[in-house]
């Protein structure tokens, strides 16, 4: 009975639970992507790192103890044992048209049915000087199968080799590298191989056979079952999602909670326009747990609905998420489990939402059939208790959260962060409701409609706030991301500076540097200064592993600009050396050091600097003046250049990475080579936030779109009684669009108010302790947050107005 009622006002207004069905498949399609995504991405990352070991029977490990480059040869030996191949693995820069970059080189096993991937184009590499590799790699790099390539491994020699072949992964190597090549074994010749992949002839002996394969195996190495060593392989790497996954629940749960504030609204405006239909319910004998039932029984039929429909689209989404990261190798894999946690999440959150309204429609006597039902205006809003409750915990929160930025501790920002949402969810609306009559007096100076529009949001100020929330949940995320994302990049970026002051070097390996290379640096628009730099071997008493080897000569429009006090010495010559050095010999600043150039020796007065050991090498740095005072020739190895203040660091890198791809004799080192991996967290942080930003707009026009809706409806005799007092449709448009930007514009300001200092907060608190924090502000996300608030209210408008303006004066006189 109560569901076949609950299922009968469902089919016949549909329009009333629209933006509950929304809102629910928003959050639920939000928690089974990230469930499709975990289980899609894990299992492609186990594809990703077991890969090359699942042709063989055993692999074999070596510890770096192992020095011998044949260790492996002896398990040929071994009874049952069918073929041995050792893996050997290379770190080298290649050089590619405009392009350079680290590279990992593998060996490829001389037996073929060891080789774990088939070449699409070309032919097997036989040479030294023959590599093949993945297409990406080819087409990052601008090279084809017969294209040539320059491979530089450390200080020796550039090599030129030629790629031979091409394949098709489907996936990215997990190498740590930016490109992949595979090279035959003579490529590796003098190289102790960290493994080897062994096959037999028995599978149903391998056990016995490992264990034969063990005692033949040198001190040092060990072997065991291919299957177990994929295993282990898997689970080192399977867990490299984790962060991303529990950042999509973050925002996943930010959406659920977005969602339950627009459902219980909407259920309140529901109970508001059916209390005479309620109240008859009661008068013909329904008692208060089938007004209540009958209600929960609607939402859990749109929670149904949206659910199902939300988790089906979420599988999609997931999907799409790791394919477009590259660790979707394994193909769609979906958890059951999950996705049927995901849709009773969606459900249960739902019921949670409607709860407390249909609570409220049980107290609604059977008297009210006989009468109009009207919301409590703005002075009526209860809730005074739980404002000061919210107040005090909210206050609790901002002292937490200061002592966690003042101490740099993550963890108390964490607590204090969530001590913050608890109280916010708390005080908020009701202090929201209580601020809508300044709201209202400062409309009404804005012409009739604005007048208009301020007091009907006046006089629903629950449904209000209520809707206002949903905005303020997802604005503050956003203005938290962004704040974050930008004042970390700031502080970064000058921490880098600071222990960087070299931005760019690029060295040889004791040759002359290019004279074109240098005037290709100086070129640069990103850098001030650019100059080229003698170095001269040099003997320093030994300090362990910060001992120099190489004396650095500054010109003097380098010295000026990097070491002043090198430039303005008019005593004894001053040389800079690492603080590390420094320490270990127990010398201070102002000590004398004696260093060895040749057969001579030099005196010089030591001064501890972060040009030292900054820019890719340990040097002991003087001027070039003083070098030649002392009749010492040194030879120009080196340039370093100075960036100009605010530069942009990724574009720096580009550019220099282009002017060095056209030069393999140079390494490249300073600042720039620094902050990558972490200017790659940031960006996807303001990825995530514009993402989230997205969301957040759609959850709340369709909230504010569905209270305008039934607003529309519950006020068709004032709307009408308007027109008949000569109220133009446009007016009419421009009230009921002035309360939408309204409510947008109070939930964004909110929201940017409250996600700003948070923002700072847990900057300060990650990075406050090894980086002084540079308060920077992103402007230009915020305005387009307050931007997107605005427009988002004037759509959530267009459908109500156009109801409103088809209603007809004459409506206004019936009742």
């Amino acid at each position: 009975m109560i569901f076949a009622l609950a299922w009968a006002q469902v089919r016949t207004y549909p329009a009333r639970l629209l933006a509950i069905i929304a809102a629910v498949l928003l959050a639920t399609g939000f928690l089974a992507a990230t469930a499709t995504f975990a289980a899609t991405s894990g299992e492609g990352l186990r594809l990703t790192a077991a890969a090359p070991l699942t042709t063989a029977d055993i692999v074999l490990d070596a510890e770096s103890s192992v020095r011998d480059p044949g260790w492996y040869r002896a398990v040929a030996d071994v009874a049952g044992v069918r073929t041995v191949d050792p893996q050997f693995a290379r770190t080298v820069n290649v050089f590619g048209g405009d392009r350079r970059g680290s590279a990992n080189v593998q060996s490829i096993a001389a037996t073929p049915e060891i080789r774990w991937f088939h070449l699409d184009h070309g032919s097997w590499p036989n040479g030294t000087g023959q590599v093949v590799a993945d297409q990406r790699t080819l087409d990052d790099l601008g090279v084809g199968v017969g294209g040539q390539l320059i491979f530089r491994q450390g200080d020796k020699q550039p090599v030129t080799v030629t790629v031979t072949g091409s394949t098709d992964l489907e996936f990215r190597p997990l190498t740590g590298s930016s490109f992949r090549f595979y090279a035959d074994p003579s490529f590796f010749a003098g190289d102790v191989p960290p493994a080897a992949l062994a096959t037999v002839d028995d599978p149903d002996r391998l056990a016995a056979t490992i264990d034969a394969v063990d005692r033949a195996l040198p001190p040092g190495a060990s072997a065991m079952s291919a299957a177990a060593a994929a295993d282990q392989a898997a689970a080192r790497f399977a867990g490299g999602n984790t962060q991303l996954v529990v950042l999509m629940m973050a925002f996943a749960a930010v959406a659920l909670l977005a969602s339950v504030l627009v459902i219980a609204n909407t259920f309140h405006v529901v109970i508001v326009q059916r209390v005479r239909q309620i109240a008859l319910l009661r008068l013909v004998g329904g008692h208060r747990g089938q007004a209540s039932r009958m209600l929960l029984a609607e939402a859990t039929i749109a929670g149904a609905v949206g659910a199902t429909a939300g988790a089906a689209a979420g599988v999609a989404v997931g999907y799409l998420g790791a394919a477009l990261l590259d660790i979707s190798g394994g193909g769609l894999r979906v958890n059951p489990l999950a996705l049927a946690g995901s849709v009773l999440v969606g459900v249960l959150a739902t019921l949670a939402a409607a709860w407390l309204p249909a609570r409220r429609a049980t107290r609604i006597p059977p008297v009210r059939a006989l009468q109009e039902a009207a919301e409590p205006p703005a002075g009526a809003v209860r809730g005074g208790r739980r404002l000061v409750v919210g107040a005090v915990v909210t206050v609790v929160a901002a002292a937490v959260l200061a002592v966690a930025g003042i101490g740099a501790s993550l963890p108390l920002a964490l607590v204090g962060g969530l001590l913050l949402a608890v109280g916010l969810l708390i005080a908020l609306p009701r202090l929201i409701a209580v601020l809508l009559p300044s709201v209202t007096w400062l409309l009404e100076r804005f012409g009739v409609a604005a007048g208009l529009a301020g007091s009907s949001l006046s006089q629903n100020a629950r449904r209000t706030a209520a809707a206002a929330m949903a905005v303020v949940v997802g604005s503050a995320l956003i203005a938290c991301l962004a704040v974050a994302a930008t004042t970390g990049r700031a502080t970064i970026d000058a921490d880098l500076e600071a222990r960087y002051p070299v931005a760019v070097s690029a060295r040889t390996d004791g040759g002359p540097i290019s004279g074109d290379t240098v005037r290709r640096l100086a070129a640069v628009p990103e850098l001030s200064v650019a100059s080229t730099v003698a170095t001269v071997d040099a003997r320093f008493s030994d300090g362990g592993k910060a001992t120099p080897a190489q004396l650095a000569a500054l010109p003097t429009a380098l010295a000026g600009t990097l070491a002043p006090e090198l430039a303005a010495s008019a005593g004894p010559p001053i040389v800079l050396l690492p603080a590390a050095y420094l320490a270990a010999r127990g010398l201070s600043d102002g000590s004398p050091v004696s260093v060895g150039v040749g057969n001579r020796t030099l005196q010089f007065i030591a001064h501890a600097s972060r040009l030292a050991d900054t820019t890719g090498q340990l040097l002991g740095v003087t001027s070039s003046d003083a070098l030649a005072a002392q009749g010492v020739a040194a030879v120009p190895t080196t340039a370093w250049a100075v960036a100009r203040p605010g530069f942009d660091r990724a574009l720096l890198a580009d550019r220099v990475n282009a002017v060095a791809a056209s030069d393999p004799a140079v390494e490249l080192g300073g600042g720039i080579t620094e902050g990558s991996d972490i200017a790659d967290v940031l960006a996807i942080l303001l990825g995530l936030s514009l993402a989230m930003l997205g969301v957040t707009v759609i959850i709340a026009l369709l909230g504010i779109a569905n209270l305008l809706g039934l607003s529309v409806i519950e006020r068709t005799q004032e709307m009408a009684l308007l027109r008949a007092l000569g109220t133009r449709r446009g007016r009419l448009r421009a009230m009921l669009a002035i309360e939408a930007v309204t409510i947008t514009l109070v939930g964004a300001a909110a929201g940017v108010v409250i996600g700003v200092p948070v923002g700072l907060v847990g900057v300060t608190a990650t990075v406050g302790a090894t980086a002084t924090p540079v308060i920077r502000l992103p402007w230009g996300q915020l305005g387009l947050l307050l931007l997107a608030a605005v427009v988002t209210g004037v759509l959530a408008s267009v459908a109500p107005a156009r109801r409103a303006t088809r209603i007809s004066p004459a409506q206004g006189l019936t009742h």
